[in-house]
């Protein structure tokens, strides 16, 4: 379990580790039931400003403890599985920290490289078994050229989780300035190379989305991607984005377990963003705020709303996704893409499925019985027929 009071000054780095933490204990396992081999790569590892004492607030401390407990667990079922870590870190102080710090998960085979990811990369993708599974995080301080890393993002058996500095493209779509990391690769779409023209007109949550669809865009064909969620991380005391948690899966299994691990990390970022929202009324006042919160998540709060808004947009979509296929769709067929355009859990989207026909807004022969609770991947939905 996370302890806010390590990420005190910086929270946003509590929603990403809250992320990370609920998504790879629950992934962990599905994968190595098929690869006997699981390769974390973290190509910006440093220890940044830990607070816990033993590394458990930093990404590479909550991978290798995560990775480490998993492979005890297949232990335990009789399964041999090899869990392989490649780190790098450009500071060579922090680098040295990190090659002792590794040394506590002696269940994982950590390389830790010094310099720049850049330099790293290709050695790093050559060094991956072939039929390893490779998680790859990118997550950097400032906007690396990204096709640099395409060894790492491009190849089969491969989800990535990569921090795209929303703010920094943001300011730069709206200005003059160059940025040719930035302008590089996000430009890399065929016939679109001046690709800031069609954001000058655009202001806020407009540009955010624009902005944030072609980065989307641009990754997901890297490595042919099907689905490329996004998760918005804010600043602490505005309600301003900050950054996005790209995801990059090919698979529908890892949309399902993203929202998972997305719902966790909203939930985390609305009930920190509320608190320190009644602290700075409470400091700003002199008294307690009488009308403050007696639940953790302000319904207002950003997060809180993004978790109900995407439920009715998923609500929305099932039933324009049904209304486009006039023969209907099958559940495995439908929800999978609904899941990458909405935050919504697979759970939830179960729910609703359930409610719109109980209330006989879709049509779900199969389902004869209120006894299942949601719909099997070979359901078939269909609109009622008009009268």
């Amino acid at each position: 379990m996370l302890d806010s009071r390590w990420y005190e000054g910086r929270e946003q780095a509590l929603v990403k580790h809250t992320f990370l933490d609920a998504y790879m204990p629950a992934q962990i396992p599905k994968i190595v039931s098929w690869a006997d081999t699981f390769c974390y790569v973290d190509l910006f590892a440093g220890p940044w400003q830990s607070q816990s004492g033993d590394y458990s607030d930093t990404s590479f401390g909550i991978a290798l403890k995560r990775m480490s407990e998993a492979k005890a667990k297949q232990a335990e079922l009789g399964r041999s599985v090899r869990m392989v870590a490649h780190l790098v870190e450009k500071n060579p102080k922090n680098h040295a920290e990190l090659v002792e710090a590794v040394k506590r998960f002696p269940a994982v085979e950590v390389h830790c490289y010094q310099g720049m990811a850049e330099q790293h990369a290709a050695a790093i993708a050559a060094a991956l078994p072939a039929r390893a599974f490779r998680f790859v995080v990118i997550d950097p301080k400032g906007v690396p050229d990204i096709r640099k890393f395409q060894c790492l993002i491009a190849p089969q058996r491969t989800e990535v989780l990569l921090n795209f500095m929303f703010q920094f493209a943001n300011r730069f779509a709206g200005s003059q300035d160059r940025m040719p990391t930035l302008e590089g690769w996000l430009g890399d779409l065929e016939g679109e190379a001046e690709w800031r023209a069609e954001f000058v007109d655009l202001r806020g949550a407009e540009r955010e989305a624009a902005i944030s669809e072609r980065a989307r865009q641009v990754l997901k064909r890297m490595g042919t991607y099907a689905f490329a969620p996004a998760l918005t991380v804010d600043e602490t005391e505005v309600d301003r984005t900050l950054y996005k948690l790209i995801y990059l899966t090919r698979h529908p299994a890892g949309i399902r377990v993203f929202r998972d691990a997305h719902r966790r990390a909203l939930e985390t970022q609305s009930a920190y963003r509320t608190a320190k929202k009644a602290e700075v009324r409470k400091n700003a006042t002199g008294m307690d705020d009488l009308f403050a919160q007696v639940t953790a998540m302000e319904p207002g709060e950003r997060s809180a709303k993004a978790i109900a808004d995407g439920e009715a947009q998923a609500r929305a979509l099932l039933l324009e996704r049904l209304g486009d296929n006039s023969a209907g769709l099958e559940w495995r067929a439908l929800w999978p893409s609904v899941l990458d355009a909405c935050v919504v859990t697979y759970g939830a989207l179960g729910d609703i499925a359930r409610e719109l026909w109980s209330s006989g807004q879709v049509e779900i022969p199969a389902w004869q019985s209120k006894a299942v609770r949601r719909p099997k991947d070979e359901f078939h939905f269909k609109l009622p027929a008009a009268a």
